[in-house]
Parts: structure tokens; C-alpha cells; sequence
């Protein structure tokens, strides 16, 4: 049974990263064949203002190839040749992962922190309204300390959501300490940052976010580019907090008591 059309550009769009126009285009051209600029706008339902733009992104990744005429063809090329080799990329991301955390498996098993473990209360989260509702609730609670942990995207993003919040959270004398990426896009935020927050120079891997409040309650999520495949934990354990920040390479400069 083949999928509609819908699912199908819907697939391009969540799990290879097309916008959800490329991914129209694309399988409006795959079904009907060579089209005009102009036709496939009228097919796809694709604004004619967007159309060219969109038809030079598929062109740049080789998802589609123009044929010279008056007027010019747009032809999809064979999801074969052009798609396997995405196909094949994922297969080495996963690999890559196993042994990422294997390579985790084997900190925490010296550490000797299974021994330490307490019962804990732990949530996944799915989603960027779930993710962003519980930060929220963790920036409200906190009363002592918080940690953001956050690529240069992700820090504009919450600076943007919650800027408010957390300076009302430093007017009141809770230490707000940011570990993030300096770069031309965000080196303005970040020196007006300085002047109410600790800053420092991390290099955090693309779309990860890891929030410490108080050192007891952490999240770690991964935020993709257009929010429909974000994931991440939210857990209560003061321990699994300090593991994090070990695996995150941060010095933490307090020191302290955690009541049990």
C-alpha cells in the first residue's frame, strides 16, 4: 500500500531535515513528473514567492536538477541515488552512538555511583512545549542555584522565553551561571549577559540543553531544528546532577550540603 502524499512529504520533513516546502516539491515533481516553476506552485500549494527559493535548496542537495528551456523543467532525481546515502549516514550516526554510550556505560560503572543511587522520580519528555513547560516550573523552584548548559541556538531560544525569569531569579540572589558557545550570533547577548549572569566558553554539541536547578533537580534534552523531535529527561537526584556536570567537564565552584 503506498502512503498519501501528505505522509509522505511529512516523512521528508521530520526524519531528513527538509522544510516542509522542499519536501512538497519533491514529491509533487516525483508524482507528476517534469514541471515548470510555475506548475509545481500551483500542485504543491507552494506560494510562487517561495517556489524558486525552494527550488534552488533541493537543486544545492542534489534532490532535484533543472533543465535549461523557455521555460525551465524541474525534474526530481531518483530517490535512490539520492536518498541512500542519507540512509547510509543515519546507519554510521547510530553506530557512532552505541559506542558513545558505551563509552558512558563505562564512566558511570567506575564511578561506582550505582552504589550511591537513591530512588529517584524520572519523567522523559517529548516534545518542545512539554520540554519547555517543565523548564519553567525548574526556573520557579529554583532558590539557590541554576546552571544552563546550552549551544548557541538553544541559549537564545531560552534567553527569549525566559529572560525575565531568570533575572528576576538573579535579583533575588540566586547564582545564574550560563556555559555556552561564543560566536558572531550570539556575542552581543552574551556580553549584555555578563553584566547579571556568570559566562563562560564551552563547547557544547549542537541542540543539546542541560538545565541544574539547585542540584537536585536537572534536565538533559536534545532540541532539534524544528522542534517536532525534541526528547529529553527530567529526574529529582542530586547525584545523577553532579555526574552530568563530571560529563560535562564544569568545575563547580560551591559547595553544597545535599539533605537526603
Amino acid at each position: 500500500m503506498i502512503p498519501k502524499a501528505r505522509t509522505l512529504w511529512q516523512r521528508l520533513y521530520e526524519d531528513i531535515g527538509l522544510s516542509e516546502y522542499e519536501a512538497r516539491a519533491y514529491i509533487s515533481l516525483l508524482e507528476n513528473g517534469p514541471s515548470t516553476a510555475r506548475r509545481l506552485s500551483m500542485i504543491s500549494g507552494i506560494p510562487r514567492t517561495k517556489i524558486y527559493g525552494t527550488l534552488k535548496k533541493l537543486i544545492e542537495r542534489d534532490l532535484v536538477i533543472e533543465i535549461p528551456g523557455n521555460p525551465k523543467m524541474f525534474l526530481a532525481t531518483p530517490p535512490s541515488e539520492t536518498l541512500e546515502p542519507i540512509l547510509r549516514a543515519y546507519e554510521r550516526l547510530v553506530e557512532d552512538f552505541k559506542v558513545f554510550i558505551s563509552y558512558l556505560e563505562e564512566i558511570y560503572v567506575k564511578s561506582d555511583y550505582a552504589s550511591k543511587l537513591k530512588r529517584s522520580n524520572l519523567w522523559t519528555l517529548s516534545g518542545r512545549n512539554e520540554i519547555l513547560h517543565r523548564i519553567l516550573g525548574m526556573l520557579t523552584h529554583a532558590r539557590r542555584a541554576v546552571d544552563l548548559v546550552t549551544s548557541e541556538d538553544c541559549l537564545i531560544l531560552i534567553y527569549k522565553l525566559y529572560g525575565k525569569v531568570l533575572d528576576d531569579l538573579a535579583g533575588k540572589g540566586v547564582e545564574v551561571r550560563l556555559f555556552t558557545q561564543r560566536n558572531p550570533r550570539n556575542q552581543n547577548l552574551i556580553r549584555e549577559l555578563r553584566y547579571i549572569y556568570k559566562v563562560r566558553q564551552l563547547d557544547v554539541p549542537p541542540s543539546i540543553l542541560y538545565i541544574n536547578v539547585d542540584d537536585s533537580l536537572f534536565l538533559l534534552a536534545s532540541l532539534t531544528e524544528h522542534g517536532n523531535s525534541d526528547i529529553g529527561v527530567f529526574i529529582e537526584n542530586p547525584v545523577l546532577s553532579n555526574l552530568i556536570l563530571r560529563l560535562l567537564r564544569i568545575e563547580k565552584p560551591r559547595r553544597l550540603l545535599i539533605v537526603s
